[in-house]
């Protein structure tokens, strides 16, 4: 390797905290700011996530392979999102990307503009729901009338258990997602949390509650519905995942409605977007979100 290309590192657990902290300093709200995310979504061989120091910030790489092909990409943007950083990592791209170009999967508006600016083509990707976790915990007025009635059906028609997830509960946990992904997941090919789902049920018990938090729902002795969910800061969490039995109606609904009382400690919960899905919409929409924000993905000239 020329010795001008940044040397970098394969992200692992002790690496999070760094993470966490610049993503901290920088006001990063966007869903792909969660630290045990970026854990998760890095799936070696094939999908490792690798980060260096560069010009005094912090890039995070993913590494993709295909058709014994490699491209190396920025997951997010350099923090800072610098000239100096966006030099060398455009010319990492340039020496190991077949078509010399640098994509970005994830950026904020605030570093969409930076990125704008140095010549990159920004596509809007989707906008994120950001809600109050109290008002929906509470489901008080007319706003939430149609959620109070499905979460009351569910209680009514099933007999449950809610409670905290244990490392134990992975089976369970994993034998409902191949469920989902039976019913709901092949049905749509760009439905990729499979991998990344499955590697943080792994790290249920390995991190720090604060960091990654999760739920179960039984109903007739088996795990019907789960969530993972953490701190991104003081004021925002992450509405990591929600799984939950497609069969049982008004499950989903009850799921998202006690997680967001287990998080009424922080003012907002980041709860992704809906993936362009008319019914995902439907459904985050029930829960009245204060505010809707955009993130973008941009490519190298």
């Amino acid at each position: 390797m020329d010795p001008s290309t940044p040397q970098t590192t394969a992200l692992s657990i002790p690496d999070l905290p760094r993470f966490k902290s610049s993503f901290l300093a920088h006001h990063k709200r966007a869903w792909c700011y969660y630290a045990p995310f970026l854990l998760s979504y890095s799936l070696p061989p094939d999908r490792p996530l690798l980060w260096t120091a560069c010009s005094e910030s912090l890039c995070l790489f993913v590494r993709r392979r295909a058709r014994d092909r490699e491209r190396t990409d920025l997951l997010i943007p350099p923090l800072p999102c610098s000239e100096g950083a966006l030099t060398a990592c455009l010319d990492l791209a340039r020496r190991q990307n077949p078509d010399r170009r640098l994509r970005v999967l994830w950026a904020d508006a605030e570093d969409a503009e930076r990125l704008r600016a140095a010549g990159f083509e920004v596509t809007f990707k989707e906008e994120e729901y950001i809600y109050d976790p109290s008002a929906i915990a509470d489901a008080e007025g007319h706003a939430f009338r149609d959620l109070r009635k499905r979460v009351r059906r569910f209680e009514r028609e099933h007999p449950h258990t809610f409670r905290r997830m244990a490392p134990s509960d992975r089976g369970g946990c994993e034998s409902l997602l191949r469920l989902w992904r039976r019913t709901q997941g092949r049905k749509r090919s760009f439905l990729l949390d499979w991998g990344y789902t499955r590697a943080a049920l792994g790290l249920v018990g390995e991190l720090s509650e604060e960091d990654l938090s999760g739920w179960v729902v039984e109903a007739g002795g088996e795990v019907r519905a789960f969530a993972l969910a953490g701190e991104m800061s003081g004021e925002l969490a992450n509405f990591f995942v929600a799984k939950s039995d497609p069969s049982v109606r008004g499950l989903s609904e009850f799921l998202r409605w006690r997680v967001c009382g287990e998080m009424r400690r922080f003012r907002r919960v980041n709860d992704a977007g809906d993936l362009g899905l008319p019914g995902l919409r439907q459904h985050k929409l029930k829960f009245r979100p204060v505010e809707m924000l955009p993130v973008y993905s941009a490519q190298s000239p």
